[in-house]
């Protein structure tokens, strides 16, 4: 089903929602039996790219490589990962260092595809974060950088050092994107494809809030930081009242309201394989990611539904509209 649709976005597998279960109260993936399925699923699929961080899960950051690699140990998956970055120096050259070696080492020593700073770290310089990148880069410890959560003017300004000084420069933005966050698509795009930068889109479905009804383990249903931010993103009246009228229009198709948002992002939104663009899937569950997976593989959706969820930006107020960073 993977070439099927050949200029569609890349699907990868987001792992947020693996870990140390004792620890974050979220997870719902710890155990072999329950981990080892979830990524079977996904393999027999056909796809084999698999997102994760040294935050993840963020009730229990640094849980969630370790159950990657006993899953890895073939090396069949290719792995992105991010550094920690929520802790002033999490960005100058010790801290990048104890990250990424600690991921490497996390991930049973497996390289790293992509990178990322998985958001802005501030008081370090970003010359200084740059440098000691591309230090390790030329070290083999992975082989592209990543942005997450960045501003459009912190990209701009991140790209012109890289050129610069000669670095190879960030090759992928990741960042939250779907049929209510879609600001980025005029303040962030423009940036990414004129550098020839791809973007991979977390939360494709708005964190469940489409939902025909509230998914266990969404993210407007978890606890802490992640459920708090979801919910204020995405628990307003407006967005509320768009969402029912989109879960109506997919309904008279067959189409449940979750498949019909995810459906959108990967097949209508301005996200395209010609770019190197992906679509990042999370799920709490083996039946969740399945339902996801078989979703996406339905195809585009009919126009009409395609209409409704256009619509959904004109429809909800300007103070409404979701920004793709929260950072």
């Amino acid at each position: 089903m993977a070439d099927k649709y050949p200029n569609r976005p890349l699907i990868v597998l987001g792992t947020a929602g693996i870990g140390d279960a004792t620890a974050d109260t979220n997870v719902r993936l710890d155990t072999p039996e329950e981990v080892g399925p979830f990524f079977d699923e996904f393999y027999n699929r056909g796809y084999r790219v698999v997102d994760t961080a040294r935050n993840y899960p963020p009730g229990a950051p640094g849980t969630a490589e370790p159950r990657i690699a006993r899953h890895n140990t073939d090396g069949r998956f290719v792995v992105d990962t991010k550094v920690f970055s929520f802790t002033p120096g999490d960005h100058n050259a010790e801290g990048l260092a104890k990250s990424i070696d600690g991921s490497i080492e996390a991930l049973g020593g497996h390289p790293i595809n992509i990178e990322y700073l998985h958001v802005p770290e501030r008081t370090t310089p970003f010359a200084d974060t740059l440098a000691a990148l591309d230090t390790f880069r030329k070290q083999g410890k992975f082989s592209k950088v990543g942005l997450s959560n960045y501003r459009p003017e912190e990209v701009q300004q991140l790209l012109d050092i890289s050129k610069d000084k000669g670095y190879a420069p960030p090759a992928v933005y990741q960042g939250c994107y779907n049929p209510i966050s879609r600001s980025i698509e005029t303040t962030l795009f423009p940036v990414l494809r004129a550098n020839n930068v791809a973007f991979y889109a977390y939360s494709p479905a708005a964190g469940g809030i489409f939902g025909d009804k509230k998914r266990p383990g969404g993210r407007l249903e978890s606890s802490g930081i992640v459920g708090s931010i979801y919910r204020e993103m995405y628990d307003r009246p407006t967005i509320t009242a768009a969402v029912d009228r989109v879960r109506a229009v997919a309904k008279e198709h067959g189409i449940p309201g979750h498949d019909a948002s995810l459906r959108w992002t990967v097949y209508h939104s301005q996200l395209s394989g010609a770019h190197g663009d992906a679509v990042i899937v999370g799920a709490a569950t083996v039946e969740q990611l399945k339902k996801s997976l078989d979703a996406i593989d339905a195809g585009p959706l009919p126009q009409a539904v395609v209409d409704a969820v256009n619509a959904i930006n004109d429809s909800i107020e300007e103070v409404d509209k979701q920004p793709y960073h929260k950072f």
